[in-house]
């Protein structure tokens, strides 16, 4: 079964949920680490935009898996299909410590007290820079596969 929107498969679309959503929730942990005193107006947008990420990076490979099981893959293109796969794979795997340490910070600064906010801010930021890098070698060879052969 392949997951469709109107008629179209969903995967090219859910990665663009996970293009958008993975750095900018990225880009607010790190804002966060850098200036912790935003971290209560903004820790929970940012952990929400981290979870949303997580979210559609799962979605966008179980829609990813189905479409691959959906077409007929050329011997030469399998490689570029299963390195795209396993970027996938490891966009997925660094987005959801990175939602959760960044719901840790949002809920730390809920807390009177908010001890060890600062070493878990770090980490969500750490977390939240991999999360991009695999997103963006996942999303290099995606693009690579579809539109390769029009610039080479």
């Amino acid at each position: 079964m392949l997951i469709t929107v109107a008629g179209v498969p969903a995967h090219p679309l859910l990665v663009h949920a996970v293009v958008v959503l993975i750095p900018l929730a990225a880009l607010g942990a790190v804002c966060l680490a850098v200036r912790p005193a935003w971290i209560r107006p903004y820790g929970l947008l940012v952990a929400a935009g981290a979870l949303a990420g997580a979210v559609a990076a799962t979605l966008a490979k179980i829609a990813g898996d189905q479409l691959e099981a959906a077409i007929d893959v050329t011997a030469e293109f399998a490689p570029v299909i299963a390195q795209h796969g396993q970027f996938g794979l490891f966009t997925m795997v660094a987005a959801w410590p990175f939602a959760v340490l960044a719901i840790v910070v949002a809920a730390l600064s809920r807390r009177p007290s908010g001890s060890g906010i600062r070493l878990v801010g770090a980490l969500s930021a750490v977390s939240g820079l991999v999360a991009i890098a695999f997103t963006v070698l996942a999303g290099h060879s995606g693009s690579d596969a579809v539109w390769g052969y029009v610039a080479g």
